[in-house]
This record gives C-alpha cells, sequence and structure tokens, in this order.
C-alpha cells in the first residue's frame, strides 16, 4: 500500500517526483555533488527539490515560473487530483515534445496517467522503476514493436 508520502510525490501530470534527482538529492550527497558539478554550481546552491504537491506547484530550480502550468490547471482550476480526471484529458499541456526528452520524462505523462488511471497508484509505484528503465534504455527496432531492452 502506497504511503501519503508516496502518494504526495506522483504530480497531477503523472510523473514521479519521488524518483526526480532533485528530490533524492536532499537525502543523497554524492549525487547533490554529481548535481552540482553538472550545473557548475557550489553545493550549497543546487535546488532541491520537495515534489510539486508539497510546493503547490512552485518549482524555481526546473525553470517553472511562479506556479507550473499544468498543476495550476488541475488542483486550482480543474479541481482534480490526477489530470486523467479532467473531461479534457488528454490536453496540450500533456503533449510530448523532443526536447530534453533524454534528460527528462516529460514525453511519459499521457502513457504515466494512462497508466495510473488503470492500475491505481499502488500497482503504478511498484512497476514505475522498470518503467522508466524501459524508457531510459529501450530501442523499438521496428515501429508499433515491443520495445526491447
Amino acid at each position: 500500500m502506497a504511503t501519503d508520502e508516496e502518494r504526495a510525490l506522483i504530480a497531477p501530470c503523472g510523473l514521479n517526483c519521488g524518483a526526480c534527482p532533485l528530490y533524492m538529492a536532499r537525502v543523497d550527497e554524492t549525487l547533490r555533488q554529481r548535481i552540482a558539478e553538472a550545473q557548475g554550481v557550489p553545493v550549497d546552491q543546487v535546488f532541491l527539490c520537495a515534489g510539486c504537491r508539497s510546493a503547490k506547484g512552485r518549482i524555481p530550480g526546473v525553470g517553472l515560473g511562479p506556479v507550473c502550468d499544468t498543476y495550476a490547471c488541475a488542483l486550482d482550476d480543474r479541481n482534480v487530483e490526477f489530470c486523467y480526471e479532467c473531461q479534457d484529458f488528454p490536453c496540450l499541456r500533456l503533449a510530448p515534445c523532443a526536447d530534453r526528452a533524454q534528460e527528462i520524462p516529460h514525453n511519459n505523462k499521457v502513457y504515466f496517467l494512462f497508466l495510473l488511471q488503470k492500475e491505481g497508484i499502488d500497482s503504478w509505484l511498484e512497476k514505475y522503476p522498470d518503467r522508466m528503465r524501459q524508457y531510459r534504455r529501450g530501442k523499438k527496432p521496428r515501429p508499433g514493436g515491443e520495445i526491447e531492452l
């Protein structure tokens, strides 16, 4: 059974804030050092994120404005916990794009939201590590074919 903390770390858009390096670096000094080196900043200036729900959608360390548009739309405007609960799902806020696709899993949002809806949070969290491994290392030798690792 997912804990309240695990549930709170699933963003309305279907991203798992708990698996984000900026979240994990809060307790992982080695990871924080690697992030500092990659960003070219001192370790004490690395942005450490508590997850979008606890930050009320305000995530300046990842280049978002005052409030993430998707967060504001889901929780403030539409009053839904997850985007899949919205009558306009899926919408352009969730559209995939190639920009930074190798760095951030935003292209998985709609896929993850459908799986959350279908499986529920507990199953989704259990399978999340394998799905991210697929995303990062998988290959599609044939269009429409299965992913090979």
